[in-house]
């Protein structure tokens, strides 16, 4: 059964999703049977593209849990690629002014929303079996989630915000934090406030927003705060904290 990003719009209920760095199916198995709505399969941090992706897809679909790819740029073969496989939307990383996200749009969507390329013979439409009506169903299920996470997407984040066809607005924190000079400390309050800043004016505009987090009080704080979604950590740094909880636990 496949589910889409697009099931959160409405849905009065937030998302909790984690990162995919180890190109495995069985992480993203494991990440469904845990009950994470959402995997996103990082091809912006990792060393592996469509080919391996497309398996996670597979994987995902499988596991029942909703199957979005980080892109590793706003780049027309890579947001193609990604949504051929299948995948319920993409995360477009750095995403800094008007010029970006409209690319972002354009590339992700067919004709006469963008300029998406069109294959029929793509696993996204059962390699041919779908018919014409795949073109308007991918048009309006699949998720552009916008990532914006430096000084210059927050100078410019009206303009962002007033692209049409963008589904989702995620503030990146980190990435934030150290374009305004703070070094990673997403806890600092100028951090807190810029974002509080951006979600209130992309919730007013009837985004759904989202934020990356990784410990459990932060995601918490967030959910207070109204965002929609919530990508938790990544599978490389859950198991690196359960082995060296493990491990410690073992030597004490």
């Amino acid at each position: 059964m496949k589910r889409r990003f697009g099931e959160l719009k409405g849905s009065g209920r937030h998302f909790i999703g984690t990162g995919i760095m180890i190109p495995t199916p069985e992480m993203v198995e494991i990440a469904g049977y845990a009950n994470f709505d959402f995997v996103v399969i990082d091809e912006e941090h990792t060393e592996f593209e469509s080919e391996t992706a497309i398996h996670l897809v597979r994987a995902a679909e499988a596991a029942e849990i909703i199957p979005i790819i980080r892109v590793p740029e706003v780049n027309e073969v890579y947001l193609k690629k990604a949504l051929d496989t299948g995948a319920s939307g993409v995360v477009v990383p750095n995403i800094t002014d008007k010029e970006t996200a409209e690319r972002a749009v354009y590339f992700s969507k067919f004709a006469p929303l963008g300029g998406r390329g069109a294959c029929p013979c793509v696993r996204a439409n059962q390699y041919g079996k779908g018919d014409t009506s795949y073109y308007e169903t991918a048009n309006r299920d699949v998720a552009v989630i916008a990532l914006v996470e430096g000084a210059e997407g927050m100078k410019n984040f009206d303009e962002i915000i007033a692209v049409p066809g963008i589904d989702a607005i995620y503030i990146g924190p980190v990435d934030l934090s150290i374009s305004m000079g703070l070094h990673g400390d997403i806890y600092n309050p100028k951090v807190v406030a810029a974002m509080e800043t951006m979600f209130a004016k992309a919730k007013a505009k009837g985004y759904i927003i989202g934020t990356y987090c990784y410990e459990i009080a932060d995601a918490k704080k967030w959910m207070d705060k109204g965002v929609d979604f919530i990508d938790y950590s990544t599978d490389t740094v859950m198991f690196m904290e359960k082995c060296k909880e493990t491990v410690q636990a073992l030597h004490s």
